[in-house]
């Protein structure tokens, strides 16, 4: 049981700008499955408007969207208001998901028409609550399948992308919906060349829970980011995945348990409420995170952190480690000295080991190569 923001018409009350519905058996079915205490909001009606209505538009003007009837009345204040005092009203409350219908200039979420166009974006109530509750699961109704019996391997993975890509559509180029894929390949890699290998003293693997666990291992991320480092995303992302993924529709606790498990384990730096790697899993998801911490793209990663949080471009050793996290001297270098050139020893598979070495090598040859740079008489 859990509370479920969901959009009015898609339960079947008329409250659309033509005064009819939209009612979803399917979405109405998948609640009543999980017990949900359902909070319905139709923003156009609770703002203040009457039902029916003239049919409503987004626009945009200076980078500012703009709401308006077909006469070109401009309801964007009146709209913003209530959403403003909607957002209080829902902070103290306990969120498991959201179900919006699309095509809404208020409820779209993922792409939404603006100047008569679709396009990337959100419709003013979805876009708020978004920036309001960056971790909430939220899904557009057009991509709602209803049922958990039709949730097969493939449509799971498409739900569980579909969310992290929105999740993260924000978040900065170092721990980004590029960074997950880019992990996901990993994962992907890892699993083929441990199957090539034809060792029978390997476990088997579920492959269904490392790729959906190399998808979701950073959904943890905002909110570490947010508060500088004091939530253990690890910890924090796998707690959050497994109401995710009862959220939207997995019911084999043994599968949604796995996954949390292997998110839990997959940080470097361990801290309370991380474990170890322990299945194969949990090892080829924290390597493949790992190997994206390496080699050119590990630079690259690094050095976006570090110039995003205000740190030197290069220091010498005894600066950077005497530094603190998201300080001054938290330049790349200073996460090359505590992490980065002890990742290769930290591996947990064969094949991780292998990818790491070509990865490890060039590293440490950009190091040397920036302290002669930087250090060193030319």
């Amino acid at each position: 049981m859990g509370i479920w923001i969901v959009s009015r018409c898609l339960l079947g009350e008329r409250c659309r700008y033509d005064g009819q519905t939209k009612d979803s058996p399917a979405i109405r079915d998948f609640l009543n499955s999980k017990h949900a205490e359902i909070i319905s909001i139709c923003p156009e009606c609770d703002c203040g408007m009457p039902c029916p209505r003239a049919p409503m538009t987004l626009g945009e003007t200076g980078g500012k969207l703009h709401l308006t009837d077909a006469s070109g009345n401009d309801h964007t204040q009146q709209m913003e208001c209530w959403i403003s005092k909607r957002m209080d009203e829902l902070a103290p409350l306990t969120i498991q998901g959201c179900i919006l219908k699309s095509r809404s200039p208020s409820c779209a979420y993922g792409t939404v028409q603006i100047d008569g166009r679709e396009r990337p974006g959100n419709g003013l109530f979805a876009d708020a609550l978004r920036q309001r509750f960056p971790n909430l699961l939220i899904q557009s109704e057009r991509n709602f399948t209803g049922g958990e019996a039709q949730l097969s391997p493939e449509k799971l993975l498409d739900k569980v992308q579909e969310c992290v890509r929105r999740l993260l559509a924000s978040s900065p180029a170092c721990h980004d919906w590029d960074h997950t894929l880019r992990v996901y390949k990993n994962a992907c890699t890892l699993m083929e060349r441990t199957k090539a290998v034809h060792d029978a003293s390997l476990p088997t693997f579920n492959e269904l829970i490392v790729k959906v666990a190399s998808l979701m291992h950073d959904i943890g991320r905002p909110k570490e980011l947010s508060d500088c480092g004091k939530t253990n995303h690890a910890a924090y992302g796998a707690a959050l995945a497994k109401e995710w993924l009862r959220a939207i529709g997995v019911t084999d606790n043994a599968f949604i348990e796995a996954v949390a498990a292997c998110i839990r384990s997959h940080r470097f730096r361990k801290r309370d409420g991380n474990t170890i790697p322990a299945t194969l899993e949990e090892r080829f998801v924290y390597d493949a995170d790992k190997l994206d911490s390496i080699g050119a793209i590990g630079i690259g990663r690094s050095f976006h952190f570090a110039g995003r949080t205000g740190a030197r471009v290069h220091n010498h050793e005894d600066e950077a480690l005497s530094g603190k996290s998201y300080g001054r001297e938290d330049s790349a270098y200073r996460e090359y000295l505590v992490k980065l050139k002890d990742v290769r020893n930290s591996m947990l598979t064969q094949a991780g080991r292998q990818l790491a070495l070509h990865r490890h090598d060039f590293m440490v040859g950009f190091f040397e190569e920036l302290n002669r740079e930087c250090f060193e008489d030319l």
